[in-house]
């Protein structure tokens, strides 16, 4: 008689499954402890199913536990995929909280972008808005979106992160007359690209980390529908299955004249699906003119302007003395944990806009200014 002890090795499986669910584990051991019993797993069905051909074959009968019964074999299946199901939300969980991020080690690059700015501008040459459009498309490939405005027209300019570029593309305004001082910043939206992320969990951390005014509102998640408002989720979850399922988050109404936008970048402007290697998490910010005239909204001060915007991309962390109801808090329930509340004394005497457990995060905001550093570089004037 033949004795493969199968239902030994099942009831094994069944310990190890039983005791990583009480270990301490990252979420990558817990995986690869979880995949080491798969791959048992798989091999010991493999040799119950070979147990049962041989003995149809042979006629040969089998004590109970040599081999393993098709309810057995689902029962074991069935408690794996449950441990691999709180694998993932675990995991989850960890992504989405920033202290849980190293961003050097990790090898996370942060770059900054200017997403697109809206151009005022007036023209001596009488010309409609037609002639402007089609000027342009057919001197740069591109097509423009142009409005106008007062005594002049707006036009949209994406991806003119330096300052060489954006004076090309509107050296062919000098075909109409240009009158360069006329030239001011109407709408400017500016982003943080996060590079090389391991889980979109990013997103949400970002969310949760994301120093933000008292005054904003608006919280949601979008997709395609206009008109429809839906709440960001308050499970780290359900919110990572709207993000996978293309839904994006936003701060206050897309019209106020502050506006944040998170979102998994994968597409370009135009739609056209980017390589794998080229994803990122993006943060934007977007600022209307009302605001941007308060910081001197003329075309030549689009560095300084642009370095001022950015500071609305700033972020927060625990700190690490936070209490563990806090942390436990952090990690499990989404939330704006950098807004900021109604000034107050800690009890250091200090005055702070942050609940006590948050501060800023240096690390990151470190490497956010050195980004932003880098393409402000770019909009210096050259000869």
């Amino acid at each position: 008689m033949l004795n493969l002890k199968v239902g030994d090795e099942y009831q094994a499986l069944m310990n190890r499954l039983s005791q990583i669910d009480e270990e301490k584990l990252t979420a990558t051991d817990y995986y690869a402890k979880l995949n080491e019993i798969r791959f048992e797993l798989n091999l010991l069905k493999a040799r119950s199913d070979r147990c049962e051909e041989l003995s149809r074959e042979s006629g040969f009968s089998f004590h109970v536990g040599e081999a393993v019964s098709c309810d057995t074999w689902k029962s074991l299946e069935q408690r794996y995929m449950e441990n691999a199901r709180h694998a993932e939300e675990l995991e989850t969980k960890i992504y989405s909280n920033i202290n849980s991020y190293d961003f050097k080690a990790m090898n996370i690059k942060v770059r900054a972008r200017v997403d697109f700015l809206d151009l005022y501008f007036e023209i001596k040459k009488p010309s409609s808005r037609h002639d402007i459009k089609k000027f342009l498309t057919e001197k740069t490939g591109v097509r423009h979106y142009i409005k106008e405005s007062s005594n002049g027209f707006v036009i949209r300019l994406h991806d003119m992160n330096s300052l060489r570029i954006l004076d090309e593309r509107c050296g062919y305004l000098d075909h109409f007359g240009l009158i360069k001082e006329s030239m001011k910043i109407v709408e400017l939206e500016v982003a943080l690209d996060f590079y090389g992320y391991k889980h979109l969990g990013l997103a949400t951390a970002l969310l949760k980390a994301l120093r933000l005014p008292s005054a904003v509102n608006n919280f949601r998640v979008f997709k395609a529908q206009t008109g429809v408002f839906t709440a960001i989720p308050v499970n780290p979850i359900v919110l990572h299955r709207k993000l996978t399922d293309g839904f994006n988050i936003g701060i206050n109404h897309r019209l106020a004249d502050e506006y944040w936008h998170i979102y998994q970048k994968q597409t370009d402007q135009n739609g056209t699906p980017l390589k794998e290697s080229e994803w990122r998490i993006r943060a934007e910010k977007n600022i209307k003119e009302s605001v941007l005239k308060r910081l001197n909204n003329s075309f030549s001060n689009i560095r300084q302007l642009l370095l001022e915007s950015f500071k609305g991309l700033r972020f927060t962390h625990l700190k690490a003395e936070a209490s563990s109801h806090q942390v436990c808090v952090y990690i499990n329930k989404i939330d704006v944990y950098g807004m900021e509340k109604e000034p107050y004394l800690d009890s250091h005497r200090n005055l702070r806009k942050f609940i006590p457990d948050i501060e800023m995060n240096a690390e990151l905001n470190r490497l956010v200014v050195n980004a932003v550093c880098n393409l402000a570089k770019n909009f210096r004037h050259y000869s």
